[in-house]
């Protein structure tokens, strides 16, 4: 990397930046009470992006020797210098101060101590114990995944840091039939932990197993949820995706630069409820992914996005934060060293509130509880529809008949004005299977909130 950038110098490059990677990603699936899948993938490179007068250029390299470096060094000048041609507006950088720091997260039973036998008895572990809670249950997949690593970053600014990024998660999913019905559910637990973790009481691979065994099965027996409006009472897990995916991706500075965004222009302005504060942060406390730097060299710092109802910040990369004349946040984030790096969120959810979630349910006379999510789709106005894995009908406070087919619409800037209550049971969570996508990239991100309790939301019913 220091190479890389000595030759960008020689160039007469005005800007130069490399990110350098060694990550390795295992999974393991089990079915029933068969291993039927081990998979591992290392991945190594770097990626090297200039700026040249009004242009960039990026490139990148998986062979590692000297001659092999350059190239792609000068492979990104020369597209920077054909691209500085045609670009109408001068790429800039805000400014950051160059700092030199190492981090990595600690963690006991890092999965790299453990063998692969201790990891495929997890997933074995719990195809056992789902396939033992029900008659009913006609089949079990149960998945374990891990993502670690090194992770550098340098520039010509002297700006030098590495991380030890860590990603762990076990998944259960359970399908229930009874004659011609047949319903699934999941449960899952994961972040940057050690595998400790699954020793929790609640955590454990037994645990997680029959909460998903037990959803499913009583599925079996829950009615098609009703359509019209109705008081929501909406679990950590859906918050955290109403968080995510209809709010965090308008605040992302580069929808707000070219204002395809409907928070452009509204810093300031009141969006919620004076109980509702959404976040979005590298290294939250509890669980959720930790990141100490993105891949521009700047400290992943909180960023209140939404507090007490009022817009405050959008989310940075130093390209748009000196586009919009503001501070650079720490956002900019590559799926790996052969992407370039865009304005991505990283934990991103409602901050916890005051209720607790049985006085708030009490309230509710006449709604729908929602838990978690199987689905749904979002457009760039904030417009929503989700389907919640399962949901009970809520009479006079209390949780009543089982529902399914619970899909949930509205738009987030109407459903912000309408939460009266936020609970104080903030919850995090983080998972190394999939993750959040984004110009064909795809990016590890954690997400929760606490329960909230949402006045007037649309239901559509059974799909």
């Amino acid at each position: 990397m220091d190479k890389a950038l000595a030759h960008a110098a020689k160039l007469g490059v005005r800007f130069a930046e490399v990110k350098g990677e060694d990550t390795l990603t295992w999974q393991i699936e089990a079915v029933n009470k068969e291993v039927r899948k081990v998979s591992s993938i290392r991945n190594i490179g770097i990626g090297v992006r200039v700026y040249r007068e009004k242009g960039s250029g990026f490139s990148f390299s998986n062979v590692l020797d000297e001659e092999s470096v350059f190239k792609t060094v000068e492979t990104a000048f020369k597209i920077a210098k054909a691209s500085s041609k045609r670009t109408l507006m001068s790429f800039k950088l805000a400014e950051v101060k160059p700092i030199e720091e190492k981090k990595r997260t600690s963690t006991e039973k890092h999965p790299r101590e453990v063998s692969l036998d201790e990891k495929k008895d997890l997933c074995l572990r719990q195809c056992q114990a789902a396939m033992e809670t029900s008659k009913q249950i006609a089949n079990v997949t149960s998945m374990f995944g891990e993502y670690h690593g090194s992770i550098w970053y340098a520039n010509s600014e002297g700006t030098k840091v590495s991380h030890e990024p860590l990603l762990i998660g076990l998944r259960n999913i359970c399908v229930a039939k009874k004659g011609s019905v047949i319903t699934d559910a999941w449960d899952s637990h994961g972040g940057s932990v050690g595998l400790g973790t699954f020793e929790e009481q609640s955590h454990t691979p037994e645990a997680l197993a029959e909460n998903a065994a037990k959803w499913a099965v009583e599925k079996l027996k829950a009615k098609p949820a009703p359509a019209g409006r109705f008081d929501a009472f909406i679990d950590p897990r859906l918050a955290g995706v109403l968080a995510h995916e209809s709010f965090g991706h308008l605040s992302e500075g580069d929808f707000v630069v070219i204002g395809s965004s409907p928070l452009a222009g509204k810093i300031n302005q009141m969006l919620g409820t004076e109980t509702v504060t959404i976040v979005d942060e590298g290294t939250p406390k509890g669980r959720g992914y930790t990141m100490f730097f993105d891949d521009e060299g700047v400290p992943c710092e909180r960023v209140e996005i939404l507090k007490n109802g009022v817009l405050q910040r959008y989310l940075h990369s130093r390209t748009t934060a000196y586009a919009l004349k503001m501070k650079p946040t720490g956002n900019a984030r590559s799926q790996d060293y052969s992407f370039e790096p865009i304005v991505r969120m990283r934990n991103t959810f409602f901050e916890s509130g005051d209720w607790k979630p049985e006085e708030a349910l009490r309230e509710i006379k006449h709604g729908i509880y929602a838990v978690s999510t199987a689905g749904g789709q979002v457009d760039g106005t904030g417009t929503f529809l989700f389907k919640a894995v399962r949901g009970y009908m809520v009479e006079n406070g209390e949780l009543k008949q089982p529902l399914r087919d619970v899909a949930l619409t509205g738009n987030i800037l109407q459903l912000l004005k309408n939460v009266d209550a936020v609970c104080n049971d903030l919850e995090l969570s983080a998972s190394p299977f999939g993750g959040c996508g984004k110009l064909d990239q795809r990016a590890f991100v954690g997400l929760g909130g606490p329960h909230l309790r949402v006045k007037d939301v649309l239901f559509g019913g059974a799909a």
